[in-house]
């Protein structure tokens, strides 16, 4: 029995590798340097709006680097932002492979999860040792804060990813439809304005943003003494009831749906 489970482990372990290498290869240019653009875009997006904070001499909400408060708010966006619906539609563009019996639904969306995590990861090192080298001042002060906010959006955008999946193979437009709720995030986190500053009213309704908490556990890592009310307890709870629902969803919903 033992013999068998492990050769069982390692069948899924060859599938799971097999496809993550098969979506490097196949996603940009079919070629493995094609993966440098899903490393680099994501960079881009951030480079290109710090680029516009400094052209415009946007002041600095906090501190006295734009890029390094640009860079800081922007890097856990873009974490949800792209991871989220990568897997979305990691089983839209690979749907013909779970007809092959070794490949399992889940095991589509689990390596696209992966090779996100890897991705986004790649993506945020880069951006922050261009930061550097533009002079901000990107070691954080409390590194331990720093690690935990890359983790907190690495399982937020997990567990957004997983919800997206369940709901796209239920509702197909969900993939345009996510866009709205994603910028309506993006607008209320904090990413671009310190939310403090907005009146008593609207701060009460985007203390509900997950993403906004994530964004002072990351500036509170430069910044002392900013991000105390900070409410790492609420985002595990988002985030972890859109994974339960979201891998629910695929264990026992979606297959009725594939068949």
């Amino acid at each position: 029995m033992a013999y068998q489970a492990k050769s069982a482990i390692e069948i899924q372990l060859d599938v799971l590798g097999a496809l993550m290498l098969r979506d490097i290869r196949t996603r940009f240019g079919g070629t493995m340097w094609g993966y440098a653009v899903a490393v680099l875009w994501p960079c881009a997006h951030i480079l290109v709006i710090t680029a516009i904070y400094v052209v415009m001499k946007k002041p600095t909400p906090i501190g006295d680097s734009i890029v390094l408060f640009a860079v800081s708010g922007l890097s856990p966006y873009i974490i949800l932002n792209y991871m989220s619906r990568k897997m979305m539609e990691g089983p839209l563009a690979n749907k013909q492979l779970i007809y092959f019996p070794q490949v399992k639904f889940f095991d589509v969306v689990m390596s696209r999860a992966i090779v996100e995590i890897c991705t986004s990861s790649l993506s945020i090192f880069i951006v922050f040792f261009i930061a550097a080298c533009c002079g901000a001042q990107i070691i954080p002060r409390d590194p331990f804060a720093f690690c935990e906010s890359m983790l907190l959006a690495l399982f937020f955008a997990m567990g957004a990813g997983f919800f997206n999946v369940f709901i796209s193979q239920m509702l197909p437009q969900w993939i345009m439809i996510v866009i709205v709720p994603i910028l309506i995030i993006y607008f209320t986190s904090g990413t671009v304005i310190v939310v403090e500053s907005m009146p008593a009213v609207i701060y009460n309704y985007v203390q509900w943003n997950p993403l906004m908490h994530i964004v002072k556990v990351c500036r509170s890592a430069f910044y002392p003494g900013y991000g105390a009310d900070a409410d790492i307890l609420f985002v595990l709870m988002v985030s972890g009831a859109m994974a339960l629902i979201g891998l629910l969803g695929i264990r026992f919903v979606v297959p009725r749906f594939l068949n």
